[in-house]
């Protein structure tokens, strides 16, 4: 599956350059369960101390993937321009590495990595070529670990007409874009032994933040471009005055979930032939 987006490959890449700034201000970390239960499975694994994050953005996720995992190298691998910078910026004091790469061309040795993460990137990457490429980095042992964490708009009057708002003004946008089944995608693609790990969690929004998380996705930035940014904004606070009378409001969402897996029948393949990628 491909990005539900659009946009060009290239376009693609920068959407997120000029909301740099906003995304990293205005986006939640990951419930820190999530990357206990990450690090539980990577004790006494036998890989190499090498974590890249795909798709790493402002490096949100990445900061607490070093965190969780202090003895290791930790790579971000982004392609936008802008969001890298941010994410420098934002990571002053860390030993992360951020490198220009996509999910499609993964910037590191064949397997080189004990761990390949996607936080809440997966919907921008065409879902075949990075599976393939993290079986290429990925050394015998290593796990991939997917996480997703989706708003539920059928449980909030604002999320669903703020969803209706996108599909009317955002060109090609559908609210179904993140409907994929990763774990079915994961088993075509060769790996096995998933690990689920699932966190509920709650994130209450004034009407102010609410506007600024939703202004920092490149969905409503389409809008933005389409209405201008002053008529956006009027209909954004508009939607929330007649779907909510609280001043604040709760983003109801899945729980953020973790898919962790492997590929448990490699090792003897890898050995054998010049395949591309793989783990244990």
């Amino acid at each position: 599956m491909t990005s539900p987006l659009h946009h060009s490959k290239s376009d693609r890449h920068q959407a997120f350059n000029e909301l740099a700034g906003a995304y990293s201000r205005a986006r939640p970390q990951y419930p820190e369960p999530l990357w206990r239960a990450l690090r539980a499975m990577l004790d006494d694994r036998p890989v190499p101390a090498v974590a890249a994050d795909v798709g790493s953005g402002t490096g949100i996720a990445t900061r607490q993937l070093a965190a969780a995992l202090p003895h290791w190298q930790i790579v971000g691998i982004e392609p936008g321009e802008g969001m890298r910078a941010q994410a420098a910026n934002d990571s002053r004091g860390t030993a992360i590495e951020f490198r220009v790469g996509s999910a499609e061309d993964v910037p590191m040795e064949e397997a080189s990595a004990g761990l390949v993460v996607a936080a809440q990137a997966l919907h921008w990457f065409d879902h075949a070529r990075f599976y393939a490429e993290a079986q290429r980095v990925l050394a015998p042992g290593g796990l991939i670990g997917i996480i997703q964490n989706n708003r539920v708009w059928q449980r909030s009057p604002v999320f669903d007409a703020y969803e209706a708002f996108l599909e009317e003004h955002s060109p090609g946008y559908s609210r179904d874009y993140r409907c994929f089944d990763v774990i079915t995608e994961l088993s075509a693609a060769g790996y096995a032994h998933v690990t689920r790990t699932a966190c509920e969690w709650s994130w209450p929004m004034t009407h102010e933040l609410f506007i600024q998380v939703v202004s920092s996705t490149t969905k409503m930035q389409a809008a933005v471009d389409n209405l201008g940014e002053a008529e956006s904004t009027q209909r954004l606070r508009e939607l929330l005055v007649i779907t909510t009378l609280r001043a604040t409001l709760k983003c109801p969402t899945s729980p953020i979930c973790l898919l962790v897996c492997d590929e448990p029948d490699q090792i003897t393949a890898r050995q054998g032939t010049a395949r591309v990628g793989g783990s244990s």
